[in-house]
């Protein structure tokens, strides 16, 4: 609690230096928007926004944001161009490869549709880390007036949110499904690639030491088939092998069929997010179905035990994320040489794979009351 404390103090005292910075760089906003700061403390603190989210492209940086999250909120109140603006700029560097390019006026004329629709086609060229960054941002300063629940079955079903939300909201609501769907699939083609060598070693004489195994490739296969449109053919032809392999040798495990955590019902997948079990009939002839929750990283239902909680997404994790995810720099042009070296060595982090912030130890609630739906 105090070094993030200090954290934020340092953050806000940063922002607040008279700085050399050239204000023709910068939008006027005019002194009735926030009559609090004159334009050269708002060309400060907006110099000193970029510069503290280009530091933690540095993978040695922990992901702790909610000092400069807290000065974003802060100044939306008041002036949410000036976030948006900010934002726009922060984004537009990481398809036109630098910052510097924003000062030198490359950006100018770049509409809010057109620089998030180029972030949302480039995010396969985007780091890891950036698009955990990214996913934070619009999570808790773009759409901080929705919850994460909201947010979260909006992206299950974003053809629901086109005509009955600002077309605004849906813009930015795109670039988070894209960015989350880029970390799925970043996620998903490193377990397959992981479950094939991992298959290959078990089958060999020498005795190896595994620190990671992949789980949930049951169901990370029936979220491949549910977008086989929309993956990448990288994916698809992982999927296949994953299908041909002999997974009764081996050492991770692969459970087609779920079952549902307060009762024996099959529980089919529907998504990743969460399941419902198909229930079974009582004497009374009620069909009762409970609603169960997914892991984040192996897409598996999570047992009635305490699990890791991400307090950005609001999502649970049973099983933890390995160490190799988190330091993409793109998607790979070929996960099985970026496993071949690491797979043995990989160890597991206490990160959320869409989030990349640090989880917590959290009680679910359903441990207490199961949710009948």
């Amino acid at each position: 609690m105090f070094r993030a404390q200090r954290s934020a103090i340092e953050f806000f005292w940063i922002g607040g230096q008279q700085l050399d910075v050239l204000s023709n760089t910068f939008p006027k906003y005019g002194h009735e928007a926030c009559p609090d700061f004159s334009e050269k403390e708002l060309s400060v603190w907006e110099s000193n926004i970029l510069w503290s989210l280009q530091q933690y492209e540095d993978l040695h940086k922990p992901l702790v944001v909610w000092d400069l999250i807290g000065a974003l909120l802060a100044f939306k109140r008041s002036i949410p161009q000036y976030v948006e603006c900010t934002l726009l700029k922060w984004l537009s560097s990481l398809y036109l490869g630098s910052l510097s390019s924003l000062y030198l006026g490359s950006h100018v004329g770049l509409s809010m549709k057109t620089v998030l629709s180029h972030v949302s086609k480039s995010v396969s060229k985007i780091s890891s880390r950036q698009l955990h960054l990214i996913n934070i941002i619009l999570r808790r300063v773009i759409l901080a007036e929705l919850k994460a629940d909201q947010i979260n079955s909006k992206l299950q079903n974003l053809e629901g949110i086109y005509g009955s939300e600002e077309e605004q909201l849906t813009v930015w609501m795109e670039l988070l499904l894209n960015s989350e769907k880029e970390l799925r699939e970043r996620l998903v083609g490193f377990s397959f690639s992981a479950f094939i060598s991992l298959g290959a070693y078990a089958t060999s004489t020498c005795p190896q030491t595994v620190y990671w195994c992949p789980d949930g490739i049951a169901q990370m296969e029936q979220w491949v088939a549910h977008n086989h449109e929309h993956v990448r053919d990288q994916l698809k032809v992982l999927a296949s092998e994953v299908a041909g392999s002999d997974r009764r040798s081996h050492p991770s495990k692969y459970v087609e069929e779920e079952q549902c955590t307060y009762c024996t019902a099959s529980v089919p997948f529907d998504s990743p997010e969460v399941a419902v079990c198909r229930g079974l009939e009582s004497s009374d002839g009620d069909n009762q179905k409970h609603k169960l929750v997914r892991c984040s990283v192996s897409m598996q239902v999570c047992p009635a035990t305490p699990l890791w909680f991400c307090k950005c997404c609001q999502r649970w994790t049973s099983k933890l994320a390995a160490e190799s995810l988190f330091t993409m720099p793109r998607y790979p042009d070929d996960f099985k040489s970026l496993i071949e070296s690491s797979v043995q060595e990989e160890t597991p982090k206490p990160f959320c794979p869409l989030c990349g912030i640090l989880l917590q130890r959290l009680q679910p609630e359903f441990l207490l009351s199961p949710s009948p739906v």
